[in-house]
């Protein structure tokens, strides 16, 4: 099979990854960091993660996406029009962020930052609509890689960018300036090809009741769901702690920058590439199965190292392990979310299966913090490992969940 990459059909999803990674980090770590700086408290400081809400929410609007005309839609392309206003959204709300000061604005940057999370949030699941509605066959795959490519391209321009430009300039300039790599995504849109829709009665029947059914119909609709969720459970618990035990085990800040926020990230990339090529040749039930025996073994590597101490071979060598690993996990699943959801209802569908991923880790995250100091720091590790057995059982012994797929 022929590993083609880049053509004119998923080109544009690598700028439109790049603009739908990027606001979610301009109102998490970023904004985080402007607030600590202007002097506001630590426990004001914290009620900025609030903001990021909406990233797990988007299913709720998600049918509007799938149903509702905007004017100029049946000429350019329902969710292209809704992409372009939701990346407008984003741009006044990071201008308007701008020009305020966070230990003397904090309400007015809270809403105002709560806005870019609720455009950002709304553009990626826009966006999810847009690719699975565009692309299929190795298109979805390699437009998927891509856009997950993006989505690291963004993370470097709204994090390490961001913060290097605001050791020379304004935090408001620095803003400004972050609405460019948003207009790297509006410039993408025009590009794709998306068709037109038939025009169906927006109702609460069209837009609730039949994608549910539609999946119902096509899907074993509980069993799947318990899967997503308890598949994604090991890996998640374990990134929630991860900064917290590096430093805490006994490396530098420096270290924790250099080996895991720097280089970590460039083999995270090479892992997306990676997952790309491996998914043109290898199924879907042996992949999940083997990624997620391997995700244990991460586990319990991290174990290891918090019973060995700081030693920065293990380090690196864990870092290559987990983050390659990770590269491909994220290119996979969300290949293989994709392939679950139609294109009649693909928005809905996806915004759904990803709120199934992102809700229960955000709520049991909360404990985290709570079980590494009660159970300490290798026998947490050990558990997240266990954590993912149920998911594999699944794969291993049920027929159903991977009926009609590329298992």
């Amino acid at each position: 099979m022929k590993f083609n990459m880049i053509n004119k059909k998923t080109l544009p999803f690598l700028g439109l990854g790049i603009s739908t990674q990027a606001p979610i980090n301009l109102i998490g770590g970023l904004l985080m960091l402007w607030a600590t700086q202007s002097g506001l408290n630590l426990e004001a400081v914290g009620v900025f993660a609030a903001v990021t809400l909406p990233y797990c929410l988007t299913f709720l609007w998600a049918p509007f996406v799938d149903r509702i005309n905007l004017p100029l839609a049946n000429r350019f392309g329902r969710k292209k029009m809704w992409c372009l206003v939701w990346q407008l959204g984003v741009i006044l709300g990071l201008l308007c962020m701008s020009t305020l000061t966070p230990n003397q604005d904090v309400m007015c940057l809270f809403f105002c930052a709560l806005w870019v999370g609720f455009c950002g949030a709304s553009q990626g699941m826009t966006v999810d609509g847009l690719r699975i509605d565009t692309l299929k066959g190795d298109d979805l795959t390699n437009g998927t890689v891509l856009f997950n490519f993006g989505n690291r391209l963004g993370y470097f321009a709204a994090t390490a960018g961001m913060i290097a430009l605001s050791g020379v300039l304004s935090w408001s300039l620095v803003y400004k300036i972050a609405t460019l790599i948003i207009l790297v995504g509006t410039l993408s849109v025009p590009f794709i090809r998306e068709g037109k829709q038939a025009s169906v009665p927006a109702n609460f029947d069209t837009m609730v009741v039949r994608p549910f059914k539609d999946f119902y119909a096509r899907q074993p609709l509980l069993l799947l769901c318990g899967f997503i969720v308890l598949y994604k459970l090991c890996n998640g618990m374990l990134g929630k702690m991860a900064y917290p035990f590096y430093y805490d085990v006994g490396f530098t800040k420096n270290q924790i920058a250099l080996v895991s926020a720097t280089f970590g990230s460039i083999i995270t990339t090479i892992g997306v590439f990676c997952g790309g090529f491996v998914l043109q040749k290898v199924k879907f039930r042996p992949l999940l199965f083997w990624l997620g025996g391997i995700e244990i073994l991460t586990s319990l590597a991290f174990a290891g190292l918090a019973a060995i101490g700081p030693s920065i071979p293990w380090f690196l060598a864990i870092i290559v392990f987990d983050n390659i690993v990770g590269g491909m996990g994220t290119a996979i699943w969300a290949v293989f979310l994709s392939t679950l959801c139609s294109r009649q209802f693909s928005a809905t569908q996806y915004a759904f299966l990803n709120a199934l991923t992102m809700v229960p880790l955000t709520l049991l995250g909360t404990t985290s913090g709570w079980l590494a100091a009660q159970m300490g720091w290798v026998a947490y590790f050990t558990f997240t490992g266990v954590l993912m057995v149920p998911a594999l059982c699944m794969i291993r012994y049920s027929t159903r969940l991977f009926k009609g797929k590329k298992a």
